[in-house]
């Protein structure tokens, strides 16, 4: 399912991501918005690390990364990613994964 989530959570700056996820994994994602980090690339790294891993551990699975990496994220973090992709997923679900 195709699901495309956009928020402000708490903490965060905004926060707009498109996701495949099938059967509660992730596929794809792509997470872009007003936050960013130092170093700038791995940013792209950490979006790769999230694919094969289950959807709700993407927040706690983003931060291990960020953590392990020695990323400076400003605007972001774990619990605002999840934030979004559970509202993302919800609505996914209330609409039939279709975007509208």
């Amino acid at each position: 399912m195709r699901v495309e989530g956009m928020g402000r959570p708490a903490g965060c700056k905004l926060i707009r991501l498109s996701a495949d996820i099938e059967d509660g994994v992730i596929r794809f994602i792509s997470i872009r918005g007003d936050f960013f980090a130092s170093p700038e690339e791995a940013f792209e790294r950490a979006e790769a690390r999230l694919l094969g891993i289950p959807a709700a551990e993407a927040g706690t699975a983003f931060d291990s990364f960020l953590n392990e990496e020695g990323v400076e994220a400003f605007g972001i973090n774990g619990a605002g990613l999840a934030e979004v992709l559970a509202g993302a997923l919800r609505a996914g679900e209330i609409f039939g994964g279709e975007r509208l």
